[in-house]
C-alpha cells in the first residue's frame, strides 16, 4: 500500500500545483528613454487550487490563502520612493496573491536602480540590468530568476529525498508550467530582436516585442532573459 500511494500523492501534488506561479516584466519606453515600469508577481493560479482543497471549511477556502495573503513588497515599494529619478510608485493588490507593483522612471539609470531593489540575488552586486549600444537596448540580468527556480526545484526534491521510496515525479516538468513573461513598448518601431532560442517570443506590431519562457529554461540557461531590442531611430 505505502509502496504504490507515494507515486499517487507525487502525481496528484504535480497535478494541482504546476502553473502557479507568474512573473511578468512590463515596460513602456519613451523616444527620450524615460517610461513606465510595471513588476507582476501572480499567484492567483495557487489560491484558487488552496481554496478548493480547502473549501469544506466555514471561511469557505479562505483561511488557506491567509499566509499567502499576507505576502507583499512593502519593503521594496519603500525603497522605490527613494531612488531619484523614480515617481508615482503604486502597488496593486486588487486581485488576490497577484502583486503589481508600477512606476515611472527618468532614465536607465534610474530604471537600473529600481530593477536591483526588485531583482535582487544572492551576489550582493549592483546589476546594470539596461544599456545603451548605440540604437540597441540591451537587457542582461542577474541571478535573481535562477535562483529562484533554483530554489523551487531544491526544496521539491528535498521533500522527495524524505520519504522511503522515490516518487515518478520530474520536478523539471513543474518548473516549465511557472512562467516568466517580458512585455516592452516602444515609441519608434523595433529591428530584430536577439533573444534566446528557448524563449516564445510574439510581436504584435513594429513597436512591440513579448516574450514568454519558464522556469526550467532559466535553469538551465542563466542567459535565457537577456535580450538585444534594436530601435529604428
Amino acid at each position: 500500500m505505502r509502496h504504490t500511494l507515494r507515486p499517487l500523492l507525487a502525481a496528484i501534488i504535480l497535478m494541482f500545483f504546476t502553473g502557479c506561479l507568474t512573473i511578468e516584466e512590463n515596460y513602456v519606453f519613451k523616444k527620450d528613454g524615460s517610461g513606465t515600469m510595471e513588476y507582476v508577481v501572480d499567484l492567483s493560479e495557487l489560491g484558487e487550487i488552496m481554496k478548493s482543497l480547502d473549501g469544506g471549511g466555514k471561511d469557505g477556502g479562505a483561511s488557506g490563502t491567509k499566509g499567502l495573503s499576507t505576502m507583499d513588497m512593502d519593503e521594496e515599494v519603500a525603497a522605490l520612493q527613494k531612488i531619484p529619478g523614480i515617481q508615482k510608485v503604486k502597488v496593486n493588490k486588487k486581485v488576490e496573491l497577484v502583486q503589481r507593483v508600477s512606476f515611472k522612471f527618468k532614465d536607465l539609470v534610474a530604471l537600473n536602480a529600481a530593477l536591483n531593489v526588485l531583482m535582487k540575488d544572492s551576489s550582493g552586486t549592483t546589476t546594470e540590468f539596461f544599456k545603451w549600444e548605440g540604437n540597441d537596448l540591451v537587457r542582461v540580468n542577474n541571478d535573481h530568476a535562477y535562483e529562484l527556480g533554483a530554489g523551487m526545484a531544491e526544496t521539491a526534491n528535498e521533500d522527495e529525498a524524505e520519504g522511503e521510496d522515490s516518487s515518478d515525479m520530474d520536478m523539471s516538468a513543474m518548473l516549465e508550467t511557472m512562467k516568466y513573461k517580458f512585455s516592452f513598448k516602444f515609441a519608434q518601431p523595433l529591428g530584430t530582436v536577439v533573444s534566446a532560442p528557448e524563449i516564445n517570443a510574439e510581436r504584435p506590431n513594429t513597436k512591440e516585442f513579448r516574450m514568454e519562457t519558464d522556469f526550467g529554461v532559466i535553469g538551465r540557461n542563466r542567459q535565457a532573459l537577456d535580450l538585444r531590442l534594436p530601435l529604428n531611430k
